[in-house]
């Protein structure tokens, strides 16, 4: 009778599918930093782009448009990394010998560091300008700099963004951390196919948004999870090669539902919406595929393996209730990303059945970097994976 090489999937918990009334666990550490990004051109570029070396001028405040062409508050100067913890535990039980059932919890922490500046102005403050009066020529906030009057500089743009005199109401720019639960995942998995060189498992899944939404009085926050309710399907493939070597494939496919959430709305043209259009949208986040290729090397109870992975996402879509035009929301939310991985996963599958160890232990180490994308982080993740069986 031929060996069955697919038992090297299970020994290294490729796929999570749990014996027969038993349960797996697989606990995942994951770092993911990035202070740069691939832009709408696929173009490389820093995280903070958008926001540096920007001239305040009256393109961004329109109000600067009554101190003529020249008036500016200044030029910015921006940087920002993110660095993103996340621990996710898969809980799976085994119905029968082919059919898992289980759920994945995750909690994220998002650390997201900013320096921020302003510098080189033309403009200032108005000190005869009555804050408690409405704004108008007779009652301007700016004047000219020169003499007493002072360029804004950087406390002054901080101002003029957070203060509800001028409408803008943002949060202060600067460094934020946010963390939460994700958003939960309950499903199962079936192995359709397993002979002595190849296997099949299919799974599906709900994955219900229930992360806390995006503020969107604040620029620079990084949600833990969209929060959107999804369903998806996956497919994954094992194949025995030969003389140590498998192949390993997967694919996801995710479908995102409609839902809603307050955002401001930026008008035709407008840089940085004002508070009052802050509204309720609905929310459509693009449905994705993922795809991964790996190829793997087992030697005794050690496996080496590398895998291309490729995101592809549509874009999203926001309808304002309100007849609002919200293009300017749905620009540049399509987003593709090409990573290679590289893992090193050692087995205690043996070491436990010989009594060496008390629990079937499986740890896997893997780094990933993106070397190519549209919209997207310029991320490089570390992983260290820990799967167990009771």
């Amino acid at each position: 009778m031929a060996e069955d090489k697919t038992n090297e999937s299970a020994k290294h918990a490729l796929a999570l599918i749990a014996p027969e009334g038993r349960w797996v666990v697989q606990v995942e550490v994951r770092r993911s930093s990035f202070d740069k990004r691939f832009n709408p051109f696929k173009k490389e570029e820093n995280l903070g782009a958008s926001f540096d070396a920007i001239d305040l001028n009256s393109n961004i405040f329109p109000a600067l448009a009554l101190l003529g062409p020249s008036a500016t508050l200044g030029t910015t100067t921006l940087n920002t990394d993110v660095v993103s913890d996340r621990t996710r535990i898969t809980l799976g039980y085994g119905l029968t010998e082919d059919i898992s059932i289980g759920t994945i919890l995750e909690y994220v922490r998002n650390q997201s560091h900013v320096n921020f500046s302003v510098a080189g102005g033309n403009v200032g403050f108005n000190p005869l300008f009555n804050a408690n009066a409405a704004i108008g020529p007779t009652n301007f906030p700016f004047a000219p700099a020169g003499g007493a009057i002072n360029p804004v500089g950087t406390e002054g743009v901080q101002n003029i963004l957070t203060s509800p005199v001028f409408g803008y109401g943002y949060k202060r720019i600067g460094s934020v951390t946010t963390s939460g639960a994700g958003d939960p995942v309950f499903g199962g998995l079936w192995r359709a196919l397993k002979d002595d060189k190849q296997s099949i498992v299919l799974g599906a899944a709900y994955r219900a948004g229930i992360a806390k939404a995006d503020n969107p009085d604040d620029l620079f926050d990084v949600v833990v999870a969209d929060g959107s309710n999804d369903i998806f399907m996956q497919f994954e493939y094992f194949r025995d090669l030969g003389a140590g070597f498998d192949l390993h494939l997967k694919t996801v496919r995710t479908w995102q539902f409609e839902d809603t959430r307050t955002m401001r709305v930026p008008a035709p043209g407008e840089v940085l919406a004002v508070s009052a259009s802050k509204e309720e949208l609905k929310r459509n986040l693009g449905d994705y595929w993922e795809h991964d290729i790996e190829l793997g090397k087992v030697m005794g109870n050690w496996r080496l393996s590398t895998t291309w992975h490729r995101y592809a996402k549509n874009s999203d879509r926001y309808v304002s209730k309100m007849g609002n035009n919200t293009v300017a929301l749905m620009a540049n939310t399509d987003i593709f990303a090409d990573q290679w991985r590289v893992s090193a996963s050692w087995s205690g599958i043996e070491a436990w059945q010989q009594g060496e160890i008390p629990l079937p232990l499986i740890v896997r180490l893997e780094v990933q970097d993106t070397y190519r994308g549209k919209n997207m982080p310029k991320a490089f993740d570390s992983y260290l994976l820990m799967t167990t069986f009771f």
